[in-house]
């Protein structure tokens, strides 16, 4: 029917389309028109009869709905039934159409509503709420975090806490994937729920009661529906335990604060509440009260969000009781946020908002809030394979609930929930590819570590689920019974492993389980060699597609990329596509030239060029004399190739080496036969040819020894090979030995000085040898007659004596042919065998008509040795001299220079960068370069020390400039974490050690400075018994702080300074700072030695300016902020509350939440200076049980404290509940009633402050808090004054 196409348009519900349109699968009918689903008045084409037909709907998996019918008639092939394979190719294009119709439908929401994807993106973005997109090469390693400052780096090292974990039930970080919570009971899920929020220190950092923690908990349990197989409150407590596994073991939370990890735990739990496990769409259907009440938009998690804040209504529930209205506000909007954006119809507005942060490099923290939310609550396919199947049957259960309502209802079952057409594996594999797959592969870009965690676990399940659909096994039943037959086949193979891979009692996660002898049954072996999880792939058919594909806009189906047409290119075209082929092209030939082949090739024709012309003197016959000469041509043409190769590459060539090369190739010339003999009648040619030949005695041995000469010029080859062969044997070792990395760089980018110099003494050591070789073969002339030719010249005179003649053949043995005066001699047996270059030829001067050949043979063998002798002697001397010269020039002068030189430039770039220590040297065996060397690196070193971190932009701008010095450099605004330490009584000290005293500040210096270098601070002023020290956070580029919140910089700032602490008690008393010969009177003696050393620590989280104060007299470099002011302020305060450790609720809330649980809050308090007031902080270091050494004014504390029976009346329920609580083992209840006592304290309730305080100090009397605490509202006497603004002013602090 290709001739005569025909169309009609019908409504897609009604006729045979109407009754598929619903259906979860195809239609196949070869004789469709007796079907009863066949209406011939709608389904017929008109002027066509339709005898068999094929049909499959199309899915938009990701709202579960059908969106339209494909279809097929009439098989065109002469076969007129569809077969399997044509369903199956049906089922492909009806998946690929839906997918199509899916983007096509994203695409259009995204252009349509660009306004509001931008205000959704937007929403909630407040300052320090936005994340700035690390790149992939800033990702931190578990190991250990490198901490980037302004300059320098610092690598953390993981170091153990000071202090134990506290928790009773602890091991929630060791609750992972596998965690099944279906195997749990409702007091183990709230004990997991409790572990979680203690874990991340949400209790105290929230001041959530435990009673009340419990009480909302039971409440959210209480509003799930116990009869909906999947949307129960194990659905909850799985997805908040997903919630929490993203958070660690993907390291989310390094972007999130305090307040992003309680709402996205308090939205995991609530955001399906009060679901009956009908979906939205089956509400909006029937129009029922919910559907009705919320208009129809995200019914069910409306619904959910409004429970869940009925829910906290209550007081007794309400586990946000302490924040302000402001904080409420706050919380409640993104608490609504993360629930509607698990709706469905929101996944998609979702993954185009996160993707937009990811690449405009913004992210809000609520948007990754929603994104951690939304992908837990679809995370089930991405969970070990025995959980992942649980959660893949009970989803079935409630989608045949539904269907079978829907039956019941009489309406259009939705797809998947009927269960006469179950096909589980399926609705899971569609699931995983429509959904959860693109959603997880989103959120890798961002957490790479879900890769590890979640991708490669969903794959494994895919892979099993795709089996099952090939096995045709796609009922729920048909796939235990097919589990327990591998269980008990495996069984009998391997009883062991059997149990930990099949749903048994021990179901280990998928992803850690290997695919080798004993594979996952119903995963093919080969399952995890799927290297592109990204192409979405049939369910039955696996779609293979070869070299480069371009997919269909319309279709979603993938073609081949077809080659684009020649188009005829324009003049700039040509010009750019000429310059890109001459690029292409040189660095092609300067690739060649360098080498090692080529270099190599060069080498070996140098060495053919230099000794093959004697060798063949000394050892070879005439006739090898041929082959020699072609040799010698392949290597005149190497030679040629490579002056054109290095004129074309090599900058500079042209300057020297060009002129030397160009001679060492033109000698070659001479050395070819048949050249020469075919430029013999050319003059100069002809003389040199006489000279090699021999025929001119006194001009050719001149000429002969001139050619020796330039063949010597070919040892510039080898020396230019060596010293290439040398760097890269040098580079070699290199990298093989771990050494210096100032020395690597040297090695590899040479001085300026160094280049020029090594040069200047190669070509000054090159042309010394050359012209001496020169001079000595001009002037080394014989001048002394030739005897033969003397004794020619008498024959030639006197033609008739035989004397002579005979006379002449008795001297010369050697003689091989004679001619004149009437006699005529040859050995033609001996010329034949001779060489050229092995004869002699004279004739007599006066008239010619004499001539003598002579055989040389023994002579030109002596002479060749002689000229091999002579060259290989040049050639050691070349090498030798050029290469001593050079060292020697090079370790005495270059050397010391360059490092100097790469000293100071390092220190420019990276002012804090560590030196090496230089060797000292004995004054006589050191010379000028080294003194020099050794100043400058002391120098630098002094700089650093003198400077430290906040002058390094006066060192760096200094350096890297030529110029005046110029010291008063403009300072740099910088967040950082500021910590003040001061000395305990340093007066005392003072006083009590004199001169000694400088020896206790550097011991106390030493032990502080060696711990905040090594948590990656830089200490900055000394002013005597007080030290300021800084931890530079990384900042983003329009915001306070970058993405990463640097949380491990937060903890190991704290973690330094308690170790600093805890040094400094172990230090000893000050008697031990004296040094032996110290006099001091006995009564000073017994003084210092009980008087025990201690500091206190201030620590606040702000912004200075760094950068130099003074002027250029005397600079000090330092921080400018009230920040600064505010941690020495706190540093003071902790003499007031005796502790030794104070911190800001800034730098409290930048601390990881294991650690924030381990703090206290003393107080609420404002400093001078500053009119905003402040919670600080304390952390514990022992257990509470731990504070048990009382004041020597406990009594009177206890006394201060106590109530009369009255007040024991009013409060005799909380009195019995409070010390309860203190009585019990679990740190966590006693931590609650410690906030309950601060708590009162805020809220002005003063009485019932007093009553918490006198059990808390009968309970734990050695806690000087709560001591300090008492003694401030001892003096209101417990009565909170109306003028009470609800906290301390601190003005002389």
């Amino acid at each position: 029917h290709e001739q005569n196409p025909v169309g009609a348009t019908k409504p897609i519900d009604r006729g045979i389309t109407g009754s598929i349109l619903s259906e979860p699968s195809g239609y196949n009918d070869n004789k469709v028109s007796q079907s009863q689903r066949w209406s011939p008045e709608l389904d017929e084409l008109p002027g066509f009869v339709t005898i068999s037909y094929l049909a499959w709907p199309i899915w938009d998996f990701a709202e579960c709905k059908s969106i339209g019918v494909v279809e097929f008639r009439n098989k065109s092939n002469g076969s007129a039934v569809f077969n399997a394979a044509d369903s199956q190719f049906a089922r492909i294009i009806a998946l690929q159409l839906g997918h199509a119709a899916v983007h096509y439908m994203q695409q259009e929401l995204i252009a349509g509503h660009t306004e509001a994807i931008n205000q959704a993106y937007e929403k909630n973005f407040e300052q320090g709420e936005t994340i700035d997109v690390p790149s992939m090469n800033e990702n931190m390693t578990k190991t250990q975090l490198v901490v980037k400052n302004y300059r320098g780096a610092f690598t953390l090292s993981k170091q153990p806490s000071l202090f134990t974990a506290r928790r009773t039930s602890v091991a929630v970080c060791d609750r992972a994937w596998d965690y099944d919570v279906f195997l749990k009971s409702d007091e183990e899920l709230l004990m997991h729920a409790i572990d979680i929020f203690d874990e991340r220190g949400l209790f105290s950092r929230f001041s959530i009661p435990m009673s009340t923690f419990v009480n909302f908990i039971n409440e959210i349990k209480n509003g799930y529906d116990s009869n909906a197989p999947y949307h129960n409150s194990y659905h909850a407590f799985d997805v908040m335990h997903v919630c929490y596994l993203l958070m660690t073991k993907c390291r989310a939370d390094e972007y999130l604060e305090s307040f992003n990890v309680v709402s996205i735990l308090v939205a995991a739990l609530a955001h399906d509440l009060g679901h009956d496990g009908y979906n939205n769409a089956f509400h909006q259907s029937t129009s029922s009260d919910l559907a009705v009440t919320y208009n129809g938009i995200s019914i069910l998690e409306n619904y959910s969000a409004a429970f869940l804040f009925r829910i906290l209504r209550k007081q007794e529930n309400n586990i946000f009781a302490r924040l302000n209205t402001e904080e409420m506000t706050k919380m409640r909007t993104r608490l609504i946020d993360m629930i509607l954006d698990t709706d469905a119809k929101n996944h998609f507005m979702l993954m185009t908002r996160f993707k937009h942060g990811l690449e405009m490099k913004k992210l809000s923290r609520g948007l990754l809030s929603s994104m951690i939310l939304h992908v837990s609550d679809v995370s089930n396919p991405a969970r070990p394979g025995k959980i992942a199947r649980k959660w893949a049957y009970a989803v079935q259960t409630e989608f045949f609930r539904q269907g079978d309502k829907e039956k019941e209802l009489g309406i259009a079952q939705s797809p998947f929930m009927d269960r006469e057409f179950e096909n589980l594996p399926r609705m899971q594999v569609a699931f995983i590819d429509a959904v959860v797959h693109p959603v997880l592969r989103l959120l890798a870009d961002f957490l790479p570590l879900v890769g590890d965690h979640c991708i490669k676990p969903l794959q494994l399940n895919r892979a099993f689920w795709h089996n099952m659909l090939q096995r045709g096994t796609l009922t729920t039943n048909d796939i235990r019974s097919f589990l327990d037959a591998q269980t008990q086949e495996d069984s009998f193979i391997a009883p062991s492993t059997a149990s930990n891979v099949l749903d048994g009692d021990h179901d280990s996660g998928m992803s850690e389980v290997s695919l080798g002898e004993n594979p996952i049954p119903g995963i093919p072996k080969d399952a995890t060699q799927d290297n592109a999880p990204d192409v979405r792939r049939a369910s039955i058919i696996s779609l293979k597609h070869e070299g480069k594909k371009e997919l269909d806009p319309e279709l979603g189906i993938r073609f081949d990329e077809k080659q684009p047409h020649t188009r005829r290119m324009s003049i700039q075209g040509t010009i750019k596509s000429s310059r890109r082929a001459f690029q292409i092209l040189h660095a092609g030939m300067k690739k060649l030239l360098e080498s090692p082949g080529f270099q190599a090739l060069t080498f070996f024709a140098t060495i053919y060029a230099l000794f093959a012309f004697d060798l063949n003197l000394a050892l070879g016959n005439k006739d090898a004399d041929v082959a020699i000469d072609y040799v010698t041509l392949v290597v005149f043409v190497v030679f040629v190739v490579e002056l054109v190769l290095s004129l074309a590459c090599a900058a500079g060539y042209i300057r020297f080496f060009f002129w030397l090369d160009a001679v060492a190739t033109i000698s070659l010339y001479f050395d070819i036969g048949f050249f020469l003999q075919a430029s013999s009648d050319l003059g100069a040619a002809n003389e040199l040819a006489l000279a090699k030949a021999g025929r001119a005695a006194k001009a050719g041995a001149r000429a002969g020894r001139l050619v020796n000469i330039l063949r010597l010029i070919r040892l510039v080859k080898i020396f230019k090979f060596a010293k290439w062969t040398l760097g890269r044997v040098t580079r070699k070792r290199q990298q093989d030995e771990v050494v210096d990395e100032l020395e690597h760089d040297l090695h590899h980018n040479m001085s300026v000085l160094g280049r020029r110099m090594t040069e200047s003494i190669t070509k000054k050591v090159i042309i010394a040898v050359v012209l001496m070789l020169i001079m000595f073969s001009v002037t080394d002339v014989d001048y002394t007659p030739d005897a033969r030719q003397l004794q020619l010249d008498s024959i030639a005179e006197f033609p008739n004596s035989t004397i002579l003649r005979d006379s002449f053949f008795e001297s010369h043995d050697n003689i091989i042919a004679f001619s004149g005066v009437g006699y005529d001699f040859v050995d033609q047996e001996r010329l034949d065998v001779l060489r050229e270059v092995d004869i002699l030829d004279l004739v007599s001067e006066s008239d010619g008509s004499v001539h003598a050949s002579f055989d040389l043979y023994e002579d030109t063998v002596t002479q060749a040795w002689y000229s091999l002798l002579m060259t290989t002697f040049v050639s050691l001397l070349l090498g030798t001299m050029g290469l001593l010269f050079s060292k020697d020039a090079y370790q005495m002068v270059i050397h010391p220079i360059e490092k100097m030189k790469s000293t100071v430039q390092q220190l420019s770039e990276n002012p804090l960068l560590h030196l090496e220590k230089i060797k000292d040297r004995d004054i006589s065996q050191s010379n000028e370069t080294d003194m020099l060397e050794q100043a400058i690196t002391k120098m630098a070193a002094l700089l650093q020390v003198g400077f430290g971190s906040a002058g390094a932009e006066v060192i760096s701008k200094n350096l890297s400039v030529m110029g005046e010095l110029n010291p008063m450099i403009p300072g740099v605004r910088v967040n950082a974490i500021f910590g003040f330490c001061d000395i305990r009584d340093f007066t005392f000290a003072t006083e009590g050690l004199q001169q000694d005293v400088m020896i206790f500040v550097n011991k106390i210096a030493e032990i502080t400075h060696r711990h905040v270098v090594q948590s990656g601070g830089h200490p900055n002023k000394n002013i005597g018994d007080a030290f300021l020290v800084v931890w530079k956070l990384k900042s983003g580029k329009n915001t306070n702080s970058s993405g990463d919140l640097q949380k491990e910089l937060f903890d190991s700032s704290l973690m330094c300074m308690q170790r600093v602490i805890n040094d400094i008690r172990q230090a000893g008393n000050l008697a031990s700072f004296l040094k032996d010969d110290s006099i001091m009177s006995s009564a000073w003696a017994s003084s210092l030695a009980n008087y025990n050393v201690a500091m206190g620590v201030g620590l606040h989280k702000g912004w200075a300016i760094e950068g130099a104060i003074g002027s250029k007299v005397k600079i000090d470099a330092s921080y400018l902020s009230p920040h600064v002011n505010l941690a020495s302020r706190l540093e003071t305060a902790t003499k007031k509350y005796r502790v030794p450790l104070l911190m800001s609720e800034s730098f409290f809330g930048g601390l990881s939440g294991s650690i924030q649980s381990t703090c206290r809050r003393c107080d609420r308090v404002s400093f001078k200076g500053s009119t905003d007031p402040m919670v600080i902080y304390h952390q514990d270091l022992e257990p509470l049980p731990s504070l048990q050494s009382p004041p020597q004014n406990h009594a009177e504390l206890l006394e201060i404290t106590s109530w009369d029976e009255k007040t024991e009346t009013s409060y005799r329920g909380l009195i019995k509940d409070v010390q309860s609580k203190l009585q019990s083992d679990n740190e966590l209840v006693q931590r609650e009633v410690y906030d309950a006592l601060f708590n009162s304290y805020l809220d002005k309730d003063w009485k019932r402050c007093k009553i918490f305080c006198h059990l808390w100090l009968q309970r734990f009397p050695g806690d000087d808090i709560v001591h300090c605490l008492v003694e401030q509202l001892q003096q209101h006497n417990f009565e909170c004054p109306e003028t009470w603004p609800g906290f301390h002013a601190l003005t002389k602090e």
